[in-house]
């Protein structure tokens, strides 16, 4: 399928810019968005007032925020997501389980989306929110993605993003993170040890469907000192991962 890449509408671009800012900045006015975008202040107005007349944006106190429209977008996205029903369910199964946050994420232009997320009792608090773009080559999810995908498709990635750092322990070097994935496909789960967050753990692995394509992953994430023992990941938590796979797994294969 042609993209049309290089055939960017720079006025869609910019209604995008701005809706992107204003839920980065909890919605804001017309000034202050024109200033965090650099924009004339009558272009973010133009673009405000266009969106407001099409409904996708409503009026709180005076000033301009997202409407609940987005909400029919978002969910014929994830009317495409194969078994999403029986993941949310394992999603949630997995927290209360293991007290810890458990996320599923979905790979979408080289980037990571997640897609749902659960909290359990203990769970701490991590930088997960549903729908942000996320770099695939430092988080447990998605190596766990990069791990089952084709080395071209790896590279493509690569290419286009980079691999930039968010902690002193993130992979920045492309060698070291192919040498990573063979070791992800070796043991089944893929691991992110405060490449992320400092002091955060987190175990994930892929999700396939029956004709063996992957979904997205899933993966359960808290504290390095309750995830880890000397090192390893506990086995509680990798065998509660790996049973919320096989559930999903054998749902998908005889729906």
């Amino acid at each position: 399928m042609d993209t049309g890449e290089g055939k960017r509408i720079g006025a869609v671009e910019r209604s995008v810019r701005i809706l992107e800012q204003m839920v980065e900045d909890g919605d804001g006015g017309v000034n202050q968005l024109a200033r965090a975008l650099d924009y004339s202040p009558s272009t973010v107005h133009a673009h405000l007032a266009t969106l407001h007349d099409l409904g996708y944006l409503v009026t709180v106190d005076g000033e301009y925020a997202v409407s609940n429209r987005f909400l029919r977008v978002a969910t014929h996205a994830q009317d495409r997501i194969e078994g999403l029903d029986v993941i949310r369910a394992n999603v949630r199964r997995l927290a209360d389980e293991t007290g810890e946050s458990a996320q599923f994420m979905v790979e979408e232009h080289g980037r990571g989306i997640y897609v749902e997320k659960a909290e359990g009792d203990r769970g701490a608090p991590n930088d997960t929110s549903l729908g942000r773009p996320r770099y695939l080559h430092m988080c447990a999810s998605g190596k766990a993605i990069l791990a089952h995908l084709p080395s071209e498709r790896v590279g493509e990635i690569v290419e286009r993003w980079g691999l930039p750092a968010q902690t002193d322990q993130t992979i920045t070097d492309e060698a070291a993170l192919f040498a990573e994935l063979d070791a992800i496909r070796d043991a089944g789960v893929a691991t992110n040890e405060g490449e992320t967050v400092d002091g955060l753990t987190a175990v994930g692995a892929p999700i396939r469907s029956a004709e063996g394509r992957v979904i997205g992953s899933i993966s359960v994430s808290g504290p390095t000192h309750r995830l880890t023992s000397n090192g390893e990941i506990r086995e509680r938590y990798r065998d509660e991962l790996i049973g919320a796979v096989e559930d999903i797994t054998l749902n998908l294969t005889y729906l």
